[in-house]
């Protein structure tokens, strides 16, 4: 069976382009224009992945991070921050809440598939 992504991001270039990606790739996609849609996905669909921007209008990728992983049944969910931002303390603060990795935008297909087969195994 397909895993299935959540890819969070407000802007609908990145949403395409990466959830074409992953469609190409054979993943079942699962889109959301915020952190706090992006909490209303996971808790409707049975979530593999979760690929999010930083920086978004209502709740930001970070603060969705914080928010999920305070439900055990999300402790080992893989979250990826895909974004522009490239500052360590940021990098930090994600890894600090259990982002697995830091992708930097522009979207670059071939890291992304390389996150996902890695992450996903």
């Amino acid at each position: 069976m397909a895993k299935t992504i959540l890819l969070v991001d407000d802007a609908s270039l990145i949403r395409s382009v990466s959830s074409k990606a992953a469609i190409e790739a054979g993943y079942n996609v699962v889109l959301a224009t915020d952190g706090s849609e992006g909490l209303e996905k996971i808790k409707q669909h049975e979530i593999d992945i979760v690929f999010s921007d930083v920086n978004m209008p209502n709740m930001g990728g970070l603060e969705m991070v914080a928010e999920i992983k305070k439900d055990p049944a999300y402790k080992f969910l893989p979250i990826v921050m895909l974004t522009t931002e490239s500052k360590d303390d940021l990098k930090a603060k994600g890894r600090a809440l259990g982002v697995k990795a830091w992708l930097v935008k522009p979207f670059n297909k071939a890291k992304f598939l390389i996150a996902l087969e890695k992450l996903l195994g």
